[in-house]
């Protein structure tokens, strides 16, 4: 998936919280679901009874799908050379973006909100120096831990 540079160790990986998904995971499974549930008035539908359920049956599936490898692939990795995030938007639909701790001029995390600060998610904002491209990688579990981690590597690497 990513290629580390040699003698690079990746320290951490972060992924987004579930919590915010949940309403998403939750539509899904149950759209999901619901071919099954009425199973037997489809089936004795007939053939058109079939056709709905096999329908009902494949795009849910392919959305659930879909949406728990776009939530599986969405990553932050933190190594001890550098911060890469990687953004997964579709099937074929990727944004990687990496800043060397050398370029990073600035490390903010946000919590808005109660949602945010009672199941502690949040967002974090690498702000690069230059025309280096920042990061922003949003609903991060506990924000102030990663935040203390990538401040504490970049003074590392300054020191």
């Amino acid at each position: 998936m990513i290629q580390l540079k040699p003698h690079e160790e990746i320290l951490q990986v972060v992924r987004e919280s579930l919590v915010p998904h949940s309403g998403k995971f939750f539509l899904l499974g149950i759209w999901f679901l619901l071919p099954f549930f009425l199973l037997f008035p489809l089936l004795n539908g007939g053939t058109i009874g079939m056709v709905t359920f096999g329908l009902l049956f494949v795009f849910s599936t392919g959305f659930l799908w879909r949406a728990s490898r776009s939530w599986a692939y969405t990553l932050l990795i933190i190594t001890d050379k550098r911060v890469i995030d990687i953004d997964q938007h579709g099937f074929f639909d990727r944004t990687v973006t990496e800043i060397i701790y050398d370029r990073i001029d600035e490390v903010t995390y946000r919590t808005k909100g109660i949602i945010e600060t009672v199941f502690q998610y949040g967002t974090i904002r690498l702000h690069a120096d230059g025309t280096a491209a920042d990061i922003e990688f949003v609903r991060v579990k506990r924000p102030a831990r990663i935040h203390n981690l990538i401040n504490d590597l970049r003074h590392q690497r300054h020191d």
